[in-house]
């Protein structure tokens, strides 16, 4: 197979991808004042591994665009399997919360299987907390404080912990901007406590 064919394969895959999680978030919206539509967020998310794992297989960067459509927009494991292959359904399944559960017994399943997840599973976990935690910064949920934001950063943190491994770029981002998150906040109550 040429370089060329392989590269129209990969475009067309991930072209794939993002139709089907632009359609499955077609009526969502970001929760911050922008109200930014959802399907930034997959894509960014994607992005980040490009960006940081430019050798990621493509099956890996597919399931980063669709890793929120069985959680937020009730798709199954077996219609992205039929859709895709097994490999992407399987790792979007692996992300994705049972919304069933209570929000903190849910986050609290976050922290407890990141260190179970496969090397895929793990790279989107990561770089999707690197853009939930950027997303303190630049479009913070609406009605969050700053106890809100920092537990959020804490509690991302331990989910990250375990999923360092797969991703030293990523790491390095994701510190980065829980870095920036918190020194915003100090610099806030250094502002008000003039």
């Amino acid at each position: 197979m040429s370089s060329f064919t392989t590269l129209l394969r990969l475009m067309q895959l991930l072209l794939k991808s993002v139709d089907f999680a632009a359609r499955a978030h077609r009526d969502q919206r970001r929760k911050g004042p922008a109200e930014e539509p959802y399907i930034n967020h997959p894509i960014e998310v994607s992005r980040l591994i490009v960006e940081c794992e430019p050798g990621t297989h493509e099956d890996i960067l597919c399931a980063a665009i669709l890793h929120d459509v069985i959680e937020d927009c009730g798709a199954t494991r077996d219609e992205i399997a039929a859709c895709f292959n097994a490999s992407v359904a399987d790792i979007v399944l692996e992300v994705s919360d049972d919304k069933a559960l209570p929000r903190d017994e849910r986050k609290a399943k976050q922290v407890e299987t990141a260190p179970h997840l496969t090397a895929g599973a793990k790279l989107v976990r990561l770089a999707d907390k690197v853009a939930n935690v950027g997303a303190m910064l630049t479009d913070t949920p609406i009605g969050w404080d700053e106890k809100q934001i920092l537990a959020y950063v804490d509690w991302a943190e331990a989910v990250v912990a375990p999923c360092r491994e797969v991703s030293d770029s990523l790491s390095d981002r994701f510190d980065a901007i829980a870095r920036d998150v918190r020194a915003f906040h100090e610099d806030q109550k250094a502002e008000a406590g003039k």
